[in-house]
């Protein structure tokens, strides 16, 4: 199964993560103290619902934004509070679940001794088969639930595993795009729940429908011909020929550790120690039966894994397994009753690999030794007697202490392969020395292959037995995945219904918004009856409760209180007062308004908050503009253009620094915006002076008046000329006149008046934005620009580069 199959069915996503190394390490580092099984599971419910399905609650209402040393905390309560409520809604059934797998496993047992190949078909037999069935669901305690009879008749039958499938196909084929609101929000969403509705599947394949059982599942109400189909879908549930023996020794065997966790279910302990203990009693179990039975080793792992026989016989050859022989010996070694290799004990997985890897280097030196070496020596005539005696040992000496024959094999044996220093050399022969002394008593490995291959098989064996633990596992975690899948379905249904939440919010007619909110008061009803037939045991009050918690983002404690304390919607303009929930039932229709009136009112009023706030930063960001506007200097593109330009052209030239049309623009856009917000401030009639203090430092106040657009455009070219002197120029350079300035912008007004751009009836005082736009700003800044670009001329010229 892929990894997203595994996601689709909880239950083995919940294995899977529990095996995980990873998942392990953080579980361990939030929860340090030992715990019962039941409470382990749920922790870690919690812990996958956090951490991979981002479920998360609040102790009350949520809302408030968090800062980043928050979120810790705040996940942390967040899995406290989850672990608590997937606790409560649990209750008994991980206790109840072991009860009905092990009667599903002696039923199966007694199934196997019932029906044989001859006799399979036989109405006798269906009958026989039928009395058994009643008579092992009459075992189930009577305060149990009846779900646990539905799962038991799916899990017999093989309908449970078929409709697994089933929903696993539909939920990795295409899904169906052309769906209105309605059908997409109510429809069923099984690959959301695969065990609630593989639970419902097998009620309605029961009952005719899907029903609520909170007490046990009356025999009679079963018709006669219902009872047929399951007894006949049980016997075809079971292999033929000497397989079913098979099958019935595999049911043994689940029911020997059904027993031993049974046992240790008061015990507390962790994940890591519940794992190692059971995989020991799966080992001992699988040894004994191995020996007994070698030729079916591989059809029992089969049913155990629930896997293909000769895919597992396939999967195990290449790991040094190749038998049924190989299967029983490494099993019985894994939990010490063959004898351990002391020097397995000592070296690890990584020191093997390095062993190996020195021992082969040296094997490979030593046979080019032998062969190549020492025969190209012989043919060129050296004595093969003296060449007998070199042995490894002449590479351990230092190479200025060679001499003769013992230079030519070293120079001779350099040319064919890399030669290590003689200290390696003697690292290697101690290696392999230190090997042959310990791998004679290492279970037969007499090499370092044979020890990584014992390795190897040590690995495979320790994988084995916990998969047959953990797949054990998976069939008593269908309750625990029902409650996980509650919070999964709660989360899906919240974003399907604030997707159509935005449609509601639209401006649109009110009947079609009372006809949509109708729609999720109608799925909030499907889901309290959903609800009861997985949780029977849980009230009107804990189901409301659950429901309003998931709604408002917040815990179940704070949910029931809150709907016990405040007014129900449903009396809203009759009277002030809750619901009483305790009074009614799960399906009564006021339940359901209830609920989703509360959260549409919530998510109105979040609504508003979010819209409020937004309306604020828009004024804020406005508010912020505008007071760059104001400080905005629009001369200071003028004033550093002049600033840089001319103090560059000695280096650079004219080229690409002149005044452009771009400049124009700009300078256009910057007078324009200048005009505007100087308009009505005070200036001097005498010098073109604008003080803020509105005194004139030179005329006083006397000459002070409120300026017009005449004015600040004279202002703004006597500024803009001025600083393009003093770029020009230095320091010392005189300001412009403001007489001469004001004469320049009065002929380019006149000028435009002669050329039609501005009529007589034009108020130059006060030019409208178009006529300052588009008119006189441009013309303007064509003023500005000659007068910069002439004053280039004369810096080029001055520089001798016109």
């Amino acid at each position: 199964m892929s990894e997203a199959g595994k996601e689709i069915l909880l239950r083995e996503a919940l294995a899977t993560h529990m095996r995980s190394p990873r998942d392990r390490q953080m579980v361990s580092a939030i929860l340090a103290d030992r715990r019962l099984l039941e409470d382990l599971l749920s922790f870690f419910s919690a812990f996958y619902l956090v951490n991979y399905q981002d479920v998360h609650i609040s102790q009350g209402k949520t809302g408030r934004q968090l800062t980043i040393e928050q979120k810790s905390d705040t996940e942390q309560e967040s899995r406290r509070l989850l672990e608590l409520e997937v606790r409560q809604i649990l209750g008994n059934k991980q206790r109840e679940e072991l009860d009905r797998a092990r009667l599903v496993s002696e039923f199966s047992i007694a199934l196997c001794d019932i029906v044989d190949d001859a006799n399979a078909s036989e109405p006798q037999t269906v009958k026989r088969v039928v009395g058994q069935l009643k008579s092992y669901l009459s075992k189930l305690p009577r305060e149990y639930a009846g779900n646990h009879d539905v799962d038991f008749v799916n899990e017999v039958t093989g309908w449970g595993s078929l409709w697994r499938s089933d929903i696993y196909a539909k939920a990795s084929g295409l899904k169906e795009s052309l769906m209105s609101l309605r059908d997409e929000l109510l429809r069923e969403h099984e690959e959301e729940v695969p065990e609630t509705s593989i639970l419902k599947r097998g009620s309605a394949r029961l009952l005719g429908r899907p029903t609520c059982l909170a007490a046990r599942l009356m025999m009679s109400g079963v018709t006669d011909q219902t009872w047929d189909e399951v007894a006949i879908a049980a016997i075809g549930n079971l292999p033929k020929g000497r397989n079913r023996q098979t099958l019935k020794r595999a049911h043994e065997l689940r029911v020997a550790i059904l027993d031993v966790i049974e046992g240790d279910i008061d015990t507390p302990t962790t994940i890591g120690d519940f794992e190692s203990r059971i995989a020991d009693v799966v080992a001992r179990k699988l040894a004994v039966e191995f020996e007994k039975n070698p030729t079916d080793s591989f059809t029992l792992l089969g049913y155990l894994l629930g896997l293909n026989p000769e895919d597992i016989r396939l999967s195990l050859q290449p790991k040094g397994i190749a038998s049924p022989a190989d299967l029983a010996v490494a099993l019985s070694a894994s939990f010490g009753r063959a004898t351990a290799s002391k020097a397995a004990d000592r070296v690890s997985r990584e020191d093997l690999e390095d062993l190996t890897r020195s021992l082969k280097t040296l094997e490979k030196i030593e046979q080019t030794l032998e062969r190549p070496v020492k025969g190209a020596l012989r043919s060129r005539g050296l004595r093969g007697a003296e060449l007998d005696k070199i042995t490894l040992q002449l590479l351990t000496k230092d190479r200025s202490s060679l001499i003769g024959i013992e230079v030519e094999v070293v120079e001779e044996l350099k040319k064919r392969v890399r030669l290590p220093p003689p200290d390696e050399i003697k690292r290697l022969i101690q290696a392999r020395e230190s090997l042959q002394e310990t791998g004679a008593t290492v279970a037969g490995a007499a090499s370092a292959h044979e020890m990584d291959q014992q390795l190897k098989q040590e690995e495979t064996i320790a994988s084995l037995k916990l998969d047959v633990v953990w797949h054990l596992m998976i069939g008593l975690f269908t309750n625990l995945a029902r409650v996980v899948e509650t919070y999964v379905r709660s989360r899906q249904d919240l974003m399907r219904t604030k997707a159509l939440l935005k449609s509601i919010y639209e401006k649109t007619e009110p009947e079609l918004q009372y006809l949509r909110e109708e729609i999720l008061v109608d799925l909030t009803a499907n889901r309290v009856k959903e609800l009861k037939c997985v949780h029977p045991e849980l009230d009107t009050p804990a189901i409301s409760a659950w429901l309003h918690a998931r709604l408002s983002g917040s815990d179940m404690t704070f949910a029931g209180s809150d709907l016990e304390s405040t007014p129900s919607p449903v009396f809203e303009g009759i009277a002030e007062t809750s619901l009483g929930l305790s009074g009614l039932e799960c399906d009564n229709y006021a339940v359901a308004f209830d609920l989703m009136s509360r959260f549409l009112k919530q998510e109105r009023a979040q609504k508003l908050v979010k819209e409020e706030a937004a309306i604020q930063a828009q004024l804020e960001e406005q508010r912020i503009a505008d007071s760059k506007k104001k400080a905005l200097d629009p001369l200071l593109f003028i004033y550093t253009k002049a600033h840089t330009v001319f103090r560059a052209i000695g280096r650079l030239g004219t080229k690409g620094l002149e005044w452009t049309p771009v400049d124009d623009a700009k300078c256009a856009n910057l007078l324009s915006y200048y005009v505007r917000v100087n308009r009505g401030r005070l200036i001097c009639s005498v010098c073109g002076e604008t003080p803020k203090e509105g005194v004139c430092p030179t005329h006083g106040k006397s000459d002070m008046t409120t300026s017009n657009d005449m004015d600040n455009l004279a202002v703004f070219v006597m500024r803009a000329l001025t600083d393009i002197k003093s770029g020009l120029i230095g320091p010392t350079s005189e300001a412009m006149s403001w007489e001469k300035t004001k004469a320049i912008v009065q002929r380019e007004v006149s000028l435009l008046r002669q050329r039609g751009k501005l009529t007589a009836k034009t108020n130059v005082r006060e030019l409208l934005p178009g006529e300052l736009n588009n008119i006189v700003g441009p013309a303007i800044a064509v003023v500005v620009g000659k007068y910069f670009n002439e004053s280039l001329e004369y810096a080029a010229r001055r520089e001798d580069l016109a």
